[in-house]
């Protein structure tokens, strides 16, 4: 039987007293207040989306980037628009909120909302589980199928494209395959363009094509009780296989090739199974079997790619962080309670400095200093710190 969490404060703990830059995940570009700018500056009047780009941003569907790439308020509307830039349009302009829970499988972005969203209506997208793929450029066949699954009742590519055309919201793209080839005529490879984007919701804004309809909305009344992740996956299936990237998310995720044991209630947004792993690198053999023959788990962990360049990880006992090497004064910190063996904090200081702590050292109610270990006292735990 394992043991249960007995320190349920001590990542708080751990963390505020960390002198470390803020964690934070990957940013969404910062909306433009309409309010203030009704202009975007590198979208002039003789723009051939002037129209759709004011009335997107007027409408919130658009953000802008006001701090100076390339100008302040640009909108950069000849830059090619990613899935997660996509989603948060599409779904913005449909009015549709994610009401439905979370992709238990997805790494948090800024865009989980609208990937949570769209999922609930099973829309063929590519990065429900797979954020790289979330800011790579989308293609234009991808988009087509999103667009006609939601509004259109139809799922294929063919029938995609043919609904798109059908409605006024595209005119393709490559004139000299009109009537010879369907997917080259509209370009169903080829990236868009943030602009070009904004142009299809307008059209479809005008043709009063803005509700969901049809299959999405028997998608989003689940009468077969199905997961957000088999709701998601059942969307990436739809999409044609020249456009699939990325693999299907599962309802369980895979610790198999973790380093220590994961808790049973851990979910794959808890674990980043690779910064674990470089974090627990730095210790011993000796350590970790100590640690296992303990019956401890791993609940969950803070990879330094979530921001601050710092690293913990988190079990049934203790904290141990890696410290940034922007703070300039600890290395490794590690936090434990008194019920923790203490074998294996002695075994976790000395692979990380060499230094050999003593039970006395350990059972003392006063601050210890041992070369660059500092053990200090907290109320039912101890708190060590490694310095650089």
């Amino acid at each position: 039987m394992k043991k249960q969490i007995k320190v349920a404060a001590m990542s708080t703990l751990l963390l505020s007293s960390l002198a470390v830059p803020t964690v934070s995940f990957a940013k969404e570009p910062v909306a433009v207040n309409v309010q203030e700018s009704a202009k975007f500056t590198d979208v002039g009047k003789n723009h051939y989306a002037y129209d759709a780009i004011q009335w997107a941003q007027q409408q919130g569907i658009v953000s802008g980037y006001p701090d100076g790439t390339p100008k302040p308020k640009a909108f950069k509307p000849d830059a090619e628009i990613t899935e997660s830039q996509f989603t948060k349009m599409l779904a913005e302009f449909l009015g549709i909120k994610d009401d439905k829970g979370d992709i238990i499988n997805a790494t948090y972005h800024w865009s989980d909302k609208y990937y949570d969203t769209l999922a609930s209506y099973g829309v063929p997208l590519n990065g429900y589980f797979d954020t790289t793929i979330r800011d790579k450029s989308i293609k234009r066949g991808v988009v087509a199928q999103a667009i006609s699954h939601l509004t259109g009742n139809v799922n294929s590519l063919t029938d995609s494209i043919n609904y798109m055309i059908s409605k006024g919201i595209t005119t393709g793209q490559n004139p000299q395959f009109e009537g010879k080839d369907l997917n080259k005529f509209f370009g169903s490879n080829n990236n868009l363009t943030r602009a070009q984007v904004a142009s299809f919701l307008y059209r479809m804004y005008n043709a009063t094509i803005d509700q969901p309809t049809g299959i999405a909305l028997d998608v989003h009344s689940n009468n077969e009780g199905l997961s957000l992740v088999g709701l998601a996956n059942n969307g990436m299936s739809k999409l044609d296989n020249s456009l699939r990237l990325g693999k299907l998310g599962s309802e369980t995720p895979d610790f198999s090739g973790a380093m220590l044991p994961i808790s049973k209630n851990a979910t794959a947004r808890d674990i980043d199974v690779k910064d674990l792993n470089k974090v627990v690198s730095l210790l011993s053999s000796n350590t970790i079997n100590i640690f296992k023959e303990n019956g401890y788990e791993i609940n969950y962990n803070l990879p330094s790619s979530s921001g601050g360049g710092l690293s913990v990880i988190y079990s049934n006992y203790f904290s141990f962080g890696v410290c940034s090497e922007v703070e300039k004064t600890m290395k490794y910190r590690l936090f434990f309670s008194k019920d923790i063996d203490i074998e294996f904090v002695k075994s976790i200081i000395n692979d990380l400095s060499g230094v050999t702590l003593t039970d006395a050292d350990l059972s003392k109610t006063t601050k210890v200093t041992k070369g660059k270990v500092v053990l200090t006292p907290e109320d039912g735990a101890k708190d060590i710190i490694i310095l650089r």
